[in-house]
């Protein structure tokens, strides 16, 4: 019997399933007939033969299944597939943790992947939020993914999208291996690089973890910054944007996007308010010319606030909040198989079903984490997503262009019915979402 279910036995797949316990282990017979077959646990909710997509919980060691052999029918015992159970943020002062720059491999060649090593999280971290940048890219484009580390599958869905002669940013919340399944000492991130060459930097901001920290309160897309009403950020400037977050908050989930900028380049670094370190990270590379986006969790400072630092040239910074990590409160993260969502047909705003009546996501879920392509794109224009349980927000989540493909990441506020409904100020810009992950109360229902 294969992973799928299909093979040696039988015309069709056949197909096991039981509830994880609290741990996230669960035990399970498999209907095998005697014979010679090999039986490989596959997590994640994936069967095949079925035309909408199935997005199922992430199976932390799924690339450390063991194969057996039957030649008579027996109970396999000691199949270790954990899913991954939900963790709760925890901030951290933005960190660097990967250049490769300053790596004697080098830059990430033509598929090829890499892991790296995370120091000082510690051992029940689920996923890693991460602010992730390619640069000096020789593919006139290519795509950046998350796989699982020895994994030798091409990946099917992005995390980042690059263009030679241009840094390129994307928030990235990768799932992690925890020691105990991988055999390390520590918690590591593997990245794939699909084309060309390039060179890739990531700064830390935060890990979910399974013992302590906060959960996800969505709220309506606020905008809290829109400096075209006052004045530009000067080049070295750095201003503080107080956010009066809620009792018990730790970090704010916003959406940052740079506009009107003056220099050819430039980067744009969000952090605490009061961190000296915060402008050593960046957030998202502006370029003259062009609106650019980016998601960000950035841990509260000095009173609440948080700062942004213009490094080259004027900007003009738009600030919108999407959601808060409260202490005590709140949905926890569930990692989950990047899936792409199923594209919708037809013309006008696109509404993407990201549920159906197999999936595993949760009934009730809080918000989705989406990773947003737009490509073929015939005019610049703004991007805005949906669940539309929801009036439709004032704000946008992305920002296309045309001859590129831009991903974004996404924080969309969900509801039991998810959907996600996108559509672009102008033109036309074919959109793409990749689901990660989601948010939801272990065990709850909606309020």
């Amino acid at each position: 019997m294969n992973a799928d279910g299909s093979g040696y036995f039988g015309p069709g797949p056949e197909f096991a399933s039981a509830e994880a316990d609290a741990s996230g282990r669960y035990s399970v017979t498999l209907p095998c007939r005697p014979g010679d077959a090999v039986v490989a646990a596959a997590g994640g909710y994936e069967k095949a033969g079925y035309y909408s997509t199935h997005y199922g919980r992430n199976a932390t060691d799924i690339a450390h299944a063991q194969l057996f052999s039957l030649r008579t029918s027996r109970t396999i015992e000691g199949q270790d597939v954990l899913l991954t159970p939900p963790g709760w943020f925890v901030p951290k002062t933005p960190t660097r943790v990967v250049d490769t720059r300053r790596d004697a491999s080098g830059p990430l060649g033509p598929a090829s992947s890499r892991s790296f090593p995370l120091p000082g999280l510690p051992a029940d971290t689920t996923a890693v939020v991460l602010n992730v940048t390619a640069t000096r890219g020789t593919a006139r484009t290519s795509f950046v993914s998350v796989v699982d580390e020895g994994s030798r599958t091409v990946p099917t869905q992005s995390a980042l999208n690059t263009v030679a002669g241009r840094d390129v940013a994307n928030q990235v919340t990768a799932r992690v291996v925890p020691p105990r399944i991988s055999g390390r000492t520590e918690p590591r991130v593997t990245l794939y690089n699909n084309a060309g060459s390039t060179h890739l930097v990531a700064d830390l901001v935060g890990y979910y973890a399974t013992s302590a920290g906060a959960g996800l309160v969505t709220v309506d897309p606020r905008r809290a910054l829109d400096t075209r009403s006052t004045t530009p950020l000067r080049a070295g400037e750095t201003r503080t944007l107080p956010l009066a977050p809620p009792p018990g908050a730790v970090a704010a989930a916003v959406t940052v996007t740079s506009t009107r900028a003056t220099a050819p380049t430039s980067y744009v670094s969000v952090f605490p308010a009061g961190d000296p370190g915060g402008p050593s990270t960046s957030t998202l590379n502006a370029y003259r010319g062009d609106d650019v986006s980016n998601l960000a969790v950035v841990p509260l400072g000095d009173d609440g606030a948080i700062a942004l630092r213009n490094d080259q040239g004027t900007t003009h910074l738009v600030v919108d909040v999407v959601g808060w990590f409260v202490e005590g409160e709140g949905a926890a993260y569930y990692p989950i198989n990047p899936k792409r969502a199923d594209q919708p047909m037809g013309v006008g705003p696109a509404r993407f079903v990201i549920t159906n009546p197999d999936v595993e996501i949760s009934k009730f879920p809080a918000a989705l984490l989406l990773n947003l392509t737009s490509s073929r794109t015939t005019l610049p224009t703004y991007v805005a997503a949906w669940d539309d349980t929801y009036p439709r927000p004032a704000t946008s989540v992305a920002n296309a262009r045309p001859g590129a493909d831009v991903g974004t990441a996404v924080l969309l506020r969900s509801s039991s019915a998810t959907n996600a409904t996108v559509t672009v100020g102008r033109g036309y810009s074919l959109v793409m979402i990749d689901v990660t992950g989601y948010f939801a109360v272990p065990g709850g229902e909606p309020s």
